[in-house]
């Protein structure tokens, strides 16, 4: 069964994390689609923001035209990913398409240590961080309303498992956000949606220093996903370290969501 992988990465993203994890797909036959925001629009933090700007961004500049062409899409999401990937599905399921004669459509997603927010949610929630009283490894700046995290705090924990001078090189690549995009809450869910059910899969990186294996198990279970795999041994970022074995663990969970090889 051939499928279009579309990747939503996680916060401080570059298209360069996710290359490994891409060419691995790549190389089994299903192509892979990474895009990220190249300029965010300025926002007022005063003002508030109906749609995760990343959110708007996936549906409208990633998925829409993806699916346009008619093929079926699994959503892959990693961490932050999780928050705007998921509420940018409404609509999209290949079955709610083909009711109105269209083609393609989404098959199944499948999320690796990733956040669950569910509507109403933001990513700050889902970190359990407060925004007034943000810890020191996020580095905002007041002044242009943009989010950092700490880098000697992301070598610990984003690439704790890389090589030292691999995990300092891509540690000083990472870019600011928005701090709208982490307070924005989620406009739409699909983990209570009917056309979703049964379609959604979630990897669990067992050694994670960031965001834990046992959160991750508390949020999977509060959405009722049911298929899932536990990646022993795993940090944050199997993307990196293991894209071979993480494609082939997304590809098999496909296969075992939707019935077809």
């Amino acid at each position: 069964m051939k499928f279009t992988v579309v990747i939503c990465p996680g916060a401080w993203p570059l298209l360069s994390f996710m290359e490994p994890l891409m060419e691995a797909f790549e190389n089994r036959s299903h192509p892979a689609i990474t895009s990220i925001v190249d300029t965010y629009p300025t926002s007022d933090p005063n003002v508030t923001v109906k749609v995760n700007p990343d959110s708007e961004y996936l549906r409208t500049k990633v998925l829409e035209p993806v699916l346009d062409t008619g093929a079926d899409v699994v959503v892959f999401m990693h961490s932050y990913g999780g928050t705007y990937g998921a509420s940018s599905l409404q609509g999209l399921s290949k079955e709610e398409r083909q009711s109105k004669g269209l083609k393609g459509g989404i098959i199944a997603t499948v999320q690796t240590a990733a956040f669950i927010a569910p509507t109403g949610a933001t990513a700050l929630d889902c970190m359990g961080v407060d925004r007034n009283n943000l810890p020191y490894w996020i580095e905002y700046d007041a002044e242009t309303d943009m989010v950092g995290i700490n880098k000697e705090y992301a070598k610990q924990v984003l690439f704790n498992d890389l090589p030292e001078d691999e995990a300092e090189r891509l540690a000083s690549l990472l870019p600011k956000q928005p701090m709208v995009c982490f307070t924005t809450p989620a406009h739409w869910d699909p983990y209570n949606d009917p056309y979703y059910k049964g379609k959604l899969g979630y990897i669990y990186t067992g050694a994670d220093l960031i965001f834990p294996y046992e959160a991750q198990q508390m949020q999977v279970a509060s959405a009722g996903i049911d298929h899932t795999y536990l990646l022993e041994g795993s940090s944050h970022s199997p993307h990196l370290e293991q894209p071979g074995h993480l494609a082939d663990l997304v590809i098999d969970m496909v296969k075992n969501i939707t019935g077809k090889c």
